[in-house]
């Protein structure tokens, strides 16, 4: 293709270096209402160009319908980021507020986590204190209709729609509960997004659920492990990263920070060209959130140094990988489930304009010892899979490398197992087997240097070994 003379526009800042690109992946959220600081020229190809702009004039003097100028060129700029991978997009205004939700935390809804099962929207837990807690839904319930449409079916983002809105607007649901149909109004409110949850489920054994990473994960964990420290800190910890889907790269290094001592490499980023690359390491820059403190300052000592189990299976991805990979590279933590997702890669997020932005990769991320995540994902020190009986009927698990057009490897994948995704409410039930193998080991392992330790280095230089229910 020919090129014609260079042009500069204000989005062609994105095209900038990419080092500069990858600083605004560690913290994209912190970057989401700049504007683009600084015109770049590009090459455009002249032949492509004029491609696009005969099928506008072509769309505008023969369609059949009225045309609208907006959602013309919103399709022409989603359809060039899709074609680049699965995870670079065009971001509407809808796409852009999500954003800055996750950034907060802060939602307006009924304050319900959902498993999309099959169709069926069961409910995994309540928000304590939100307004569906206050209406009688609990754990198990399945929510067969929002004011009177069904929701089996419906593409995930109606359903999102549908359930949240304004403060103070309400919906009819209904339930099915033990068996039973019930209908139930129920008000929306704005209400924080919990991200981390904690219990005890053994003897000085404390297991720490992290659903996501969202701007307030950090703190959230921080919290919680501040809680559990008291006469008698915690014996064991266990991470739980399973069906995860990862989130901001920030949230991750703050995560991983809290078991790691300052200093220490999280990740490393390759961008395109060769020999640009970054550091990721334990460092206020890299996770601490604007205008506020440092949610790591003044963690208990034992954090870093508690016996840690990490629970992983084929749907924790990216964030969620990034901290896996990190605790298993530094011998922090045992790493327990099935192979993770293998999305190792970091995206962009650039505002546009006030309503739009653009979402792309740049970067692909390593593990302090230099293991890639692309496609390989984290294999587990000790395979542990859910019963036969409990995946029965569940959908195949689709991975990084199953995803049309999806970025590959720099080397092939080296392959390994992998289980389907477990629902995630049978997290914590007697039917989840890796969090009882945690527990277990946890229970046999006195001290870091003790013989579960020492067993558990030598399985890391052997083939993976696929554990039997227990």
């Amino acid at each position: 293709m020919k090129p014609i003379k260079s042009v500069n526009t204000g989005a062609a800042a994105l095209l900038a270096p990419i080092a500069a690109a990858l600083v605004l992946a560690f913290a994209p959220v912190a970057h989401a209402q700049q504007a683009p600081a600084a015109a770049a020229s590009v090459a455009v190809p002249e032949a492509e160009l004029q491609k696009l702009i005969a099928t506008y004039a072509l769309i505008k003097q023969n369609y059949v319908g009225e045309t609208d100028d907006k959602k013309l060129f919103d399709g022409a700029l989603a359809g060039m980021l899709a074609s680049l991978d699965p995870h670079s997009e065009y971001m509407n205004e809808d796409a852009m507020r999500e954003m800055a939700r996750a950034a907060t935390g802060q939602y307006v809804g009924i304050g319900v986590e959902i498993d999309l099962d099959h169709e069926r929207m069961q409910v995994v837990s309540t928000v304590e204190g939100s307004p569906a807690a206050r209406a009688g839904v609990q754990a198990g319930d399945v929510i067969v209709a929002i004011d009177d449409v069904a929701v089996g079916g419906l593409p995930a983002g109606e359903v999102a729609r549908r359930m949240l809105g304004e403060p103070g607007t309400s919906s009819t649901f209904a339930l099915q509960s033990h068996g039973k149909l019930k209908s139930v109004r129920i008000e929306r409110a704005a209400l924080q997004d919990s991200t981390v949850r904690t219990r005890i489920v053994g003897q000085g054994v404390a297991w720490i659920r992290v659903a996501q990473f969202s701007g307030p994960t950090g703190g959230e964990l921080a919290a919680a492990l501040r809680q559990l420290d008291g006469k008698a800190p915690p014996r064991g910890l266990i991470l739980d990263l399973r069906n995860d889907p990862g989130g901001l790269v920030a949230a991750g290094v703050a995560v991983a920070g809290a078991f790691l001592p300052e200093g220490a490499t999280v990740f490393s980023a390759h961008g395109r060209e060769s020999g640009v690359e970054a550091t990721v390491t334990v460092e206020q820059r890299y996770y601490r959130q604007r205008d506020e403190a440092d949610v790591l300052a003044g963690l208990p000592a034992w954090t870093r140094s508690v016996p840690l189990v990490v629970l992983v299976n084929g749907a924790s991805a990216s964030a969620a990988e990034l901290v896996a990979g990190a605790l298993q590279d530094h011998g922090r933590a045992t790493v327990v489930g099935t192979r993770t997702f293998g999305k190792g890669s970091i995206q962009s997020i650039i505002p546009l304009d006030e309503d739009s932005g653009i979402k792309f990769t740049v970067a692909r991320y390593f593990t302090p010892k230099g293991r890639e995540i692309q496609e390989h994902g984290v294999q587990p020190d000790l395979v542990v899979a859910p019963k036969a009986a409990v995946l029965a009927g569940e959908e195949p698990l689709r991975r990084e490398a199953d995803l049309a057009g999806h970025l590959a490897a720099s080397v092939p994948e080296e392959g390994g197992e992998h289980a389907a995704m477990e629902p995630a409410r049978l997290f914590g039930t007697r039917d989840d087997q890796a969090l009882r193998a945690a527990v277990k080991l946890l229970h046999g392992q006195e001290q870091p240097g003790g013989l579960w330790t020492a067993l558990l280095r030598k399985l890391r230089g052997k083939p993976r070994q696929q554990v039997a229910a227990m």
